[in-house]
Formats: structure tokens, C-alpha cells, sequence
């Protein structure tokens, strides 16, 4: 009866995960659960990091809805309590239109729309970070920005991000992780500078 019951729920997640399937950039978006989507995506990073040479925490858990944010944590290397927001660029524009032509359909990026962007999405975490529940977090608040979006290669994300400063007040450090290619999941961490904290949770939404 009990692998009937397991059956049963496996075959309920698949059915879930098909009907919520966008079709369209979604390699981070292949778990039914939205909390182990988003552990999937730590954990891509914390690989690419650990061949490396780096390990950027240990004993990552989600946080669960309702608990959130943040939506994970984890311990850095002196053992200390860190949150972890995960969040996803992607172009909505380019998710309606290949599901309304019915045929694969790929936003095209340039450096200003990329940054801005990511800006959006930056400061939209950096305005969540006095609603962390669960805290303190004296390891620090990090942010991981994840995309499948075709068009934003490595190459182009490597020389969109150079010598660009992300002002934020509360986040520690950013990374953001490209879809799996060649063997690894690439990342980019982003240089963060301090801004005015009145400036702050103005754009973009949580």
C-alpha cells in the first residue's frame, strides 16, 4: 500500500510540474515544489563554487512557505547562520509570445536591458532583507540570481557585468547562475557598493 501511495504522489507531482510547465526557459524550474526548485539552484551554484576550490556553506536547507524569506539557509565556513534568497530572470515578454505562437521563442538581450534587468531584480531582494524571518543571519545575506534565457551566454553576461557596480544596502553577496552547459553550471558573482539607504526598495517587487 505504501508504494501505491508514493506511486500515487509521483505520479501527481509530474502531472503538476506538466501543467505549470511555461515551455520556456525553465531548466531551474523542472521540480514540481518550488522550495526544492530553489534549493536545486544553491546547490547548481555551490557545485560550479566547489570545483573551484571554494565551498561557500554547508548544511543548506529550504525554509519552506510560510517561513520564507528567506528562502533558504545555510552556515558559512565559521559556522554561522546565513540567508539565502533565490530569484529568476527571465523575459515574461518572451514567455507569452512562444506560447502564443506555439513555436520556440527567444528574447533578445543588450547590455542595458540586461543590467536593468538584473538591477530590478537586485533591489527587489535588497527590500526583503527587514522581512527575513528566522534571523539573526550574522553569516550574511546572499542572493542567487538564476537564468536558462538562451541568448545570455556566458561570454555576453562576462562583458555586460564588467567594471558595473550593483548599489545595495543589505545584501552581503550576489551571484548569478547560467543554465547547465559544458560540464558546469557558470556563474558570475557581482560586485555590490553600498547606496543610500533612502534610495533603497524603490523599484522592481519582492
Amino acid at each position: 500500500m505504501a508504494d501505491d501511495d508514493e506511486l500515487a504522489k509521483a505520479i501527481a507531482q509530474m502531472r503538476e510540474a506538466n501543467e505549470r510547465a511555461r515551455g520556456y526557459a525553465d531548466f531551474f524550474e523542472f521540480a514540481p515544489d518550488r522550495d526544492i526548485a530553489e534549493v536545486g539552484a544553491v546547490e547548481s551554484l555551490a557545485e560550479s563554487l566547489a570545483s573551484g576550490g571554494t565551498a561557500l556553506f554547508t548544511g543548506l536547507q529550504s525554509r519552506g512557505r510560510g517561513n520564507d524569506p528567506p528562502d533558504c539557509e545555510a552556515l558559512d565556513a565559521a559556522a554561522q547562520r546565513m540567508a539565502i534568497e533565490v530569484t529568476e530572470l527571465v523575459s515574461a515578454d518572451a514567455i507569452r509570445a512562444s506560447k502564443a505562437k506555439g513555436t520556440p521563442y527567444w528574447q533578445e538581450w543588450d547590455k542595458p536591458t540586461f543590467l536593468s534587468r538584473l538591477t530590478d531584480r537586485m533591489l527587489a531582494k535588497d527590500a526583503r532583507y527587514p522581512k527575513l524571518k528566522g534571523g539573526p543571519y550574522p553569516g550574511g545575506y546572499f542572493v542567487v540570481v538564476h537564468t536558462d534565457e538562451a541568448l545570455l551566454s556566458p561570454e555576453f553576461v562576462r562583458a555586460a557585468l564588467e567594471g558595473h557596480e550593483f548599489r545595495v544596502q543589505h545584501i552581503s553577496r550576489a551571484f548569478v547562475l547560467l543554465s547547465y552547459r559544458a560540464g558546469t553550471y557558470p556563474y558570475f558573482e557581482l560586485r555590490l557598493r553600498a547606496a543610500n539607504p533612502a534610495q533603497v526598495g524603490t523599484e522592481g517587487e519582492p
